[in-house]
């Protein structure tokens, strides 16, 4: 499918919404949403290697949750939360892919307002919370994600490299 990346944003932003407006049910639709992304994908193994990410952004919520950073409004880490994370590292291979080719420091700026924007939109639709003064939350929030971003963007290109020359051989 050589616009694939096309179906990766719907699918992403599918999962984003899904997760900000049907919570209840999110954890099955986006599922669901997952299972259609390899289906549909035209590189299912680099996206399957590329989940080895994942943990990462797992690690670093959990941790802006047990700093009470923000929280799931019914407390804990949230499994919508760690599946809206594998839809973004997968997305780093498609309709994000563009971030590989931006200079770092770019990437690590556009992360950090892409992602405190994010996680304040979900705040926004009350599928999370702070204590927090705002100011304070989003730059703590966009720290992270400026650390982030760049990082995870190094790192995936490592795993797709591994996975391609791995396939050569």
């Amino acid at each position: 499918m050589p616009k694939f990346w096309i179906t990766n944003a719907v699918l992403f932003q599918a999962a984003w919404f899904t997760a900000a407006l049907l919570t209840n049910y999110s954890v099955a639709i986006i599922g669901v949403i997952i299972f259609l992304h390899f289906c549909l994908s035209d590189k299912p193994s680099a996206d399957a290697k590329l989940l080895l990410l994942a943990p990462i952004g797992w690690i670093a919520d959990y941790t802006l949750i047990n700093y009470q950073i923000f929280a799931d409004t019914d407390g804990g880490f949230p499994i919508w939360l760690a599946l809206i994370w594998c839809m973004f590292i997968m997305s780093l291979n498609h309709s994000l892919g563009w971030l590989n080719k931006i200079n770092l420091a770019l990437a690590s700026l556009i992360g950090a307002v892409g992602g405190a924007s994010s996680y304040a939109a979900a705040i926004r639709f009350d599928v999370l919370q702070t204590t927090l003064p705002w100011t304070e939350f989003l730059l703590t929030v966009g720290l992270t994600w400026a650390i982030l971003t760049p990082t995870l963007l190094v790192l995936g290109q490592k795993i797709v490299l591994i996975k391609n020359t791995s396939s050569q051989t």
